[in-house]
């Protein structure tokens, strides 16, 4: 299977990370400061070129604005293993980064942390 994003291109999405290490799913839900969507968004289009950029255990890094819920957005990101969920938490264009989409969010983000679970087709 391959994810079909033009920022991801030739990268294989599989269920396995090299070694055998099953792939980390994250879910991160954001809410943001009223009339900030705008601005939030061009702060993380910026952090999610760095990601893409300089990471090549990350998989998948894609942020959805919800159509129900005003001011609230979803990112979504794959892993291929512990370690290189660990590289992108202490990355030096994370912490760059964080401090351009910080102050948009009007709530700590909320993070919900997953291991994919493979299916036979």
């Amino acid at each position: 299977m391959k994810y079909h994003s033009p920022a991801f291109q030739g990268r294989a999405l599989v269920y396995q990370g090299f070694g055998g290490d099953t792939m980390i799913g994250l879910m991160v839900e954001l809410a943001v400061t009223p009339d900030s969507g705008a601005a939030f968004e061009c702060a993380f289009a910026v952090q999610a070129a760095a990601v893409r950029a300089n990471e090549p255990g990350n998989r998948l890094y894609e942020l959805f604005k919800s159509t129900t819920l005003a001011d609230s957005y979803t990112l979504v990101e794959i892993y291929e293993d512990d370690a290189a969920l660990q590289a992108h938490r202490a990355s030096p264009h994370m912490a760059a980064n964080r401090l351009l989409t910080a102050p948009f969010l009007a709530a700590p983000p909320v993070m919900h942390m997953f291991t994919i679970v493979p299916y036979a087709l």
